[in-house]
């Protein structure tokens, strides 16, 4: 295949964003309309969600192949996805949210300060958890290395 040009992966992110976007909105509608009784509409918006995300995935998948942006995450196998995420939580509780917090509070919103504190350490123990898969699937692939045979067969 050829390569993508810059402007088709701009667009592309672009894209992926904005279904993302979109599934994550018709997961809280269909919270929403289910949480006020109307059965028929949660499902409509649970069904666009699912729709948005595969789509988002897809664009994902294409993704995968083209150089990350400036600040974008690398997208790949799961230890790449796992050492992405790792450093997004980290940036997340390490400087977004403590900028949110504080700018919440310099503008008099405490309960929404409170808020973004809750989610800031929702993201260190998310770090935690990922570095520990992280951390866990490394030793598995050091275990599996170490039971191949000279010839290069695993012992299975």
């Amino acid at each position: 295949m050829p390569q993508l040009t810059d402007a088709l992966v701009a667009d592309l992110r672009a894209a992926f964003a904005a279904e993302a976007t979109a599934a994550l909105r018709y997961t809280y509608y269909a919270r929403t309309a289910g949480i006020e009784g109307h059965a028929q509409v949660a499902e409509l918006f649970t069904a666009l969600a699912d729709s948005a995300a595969c789509a988002a995935h897809g664009h994902l998948d294409i993704l995968r192949d083209a150089e990350p942006a400036s600040g974008e995450r690398e997208v790949g196998e799961t230890p790449v996805n796992l050492a992405s995420s790792v450093t997004d939580a980290l940036e997340q509780s390490g400087q977004s949210y403590p900028r949110l917090v504080a700018a919440a509070l310099d503008e008099g919103h405490a309960d929404v300060a409170s808020w973004l504190t809750a989610l800031m350490a929702l993201k260190k123990r998310h770090i935690v958890r990922l570095d520990a898969a992280l951390n866990e699937l490394a030793r598995t692939s050091d275990d599996l290395v170490g039971t191949t045979t000279r010839t290069g067969a695993r012992d299975d």
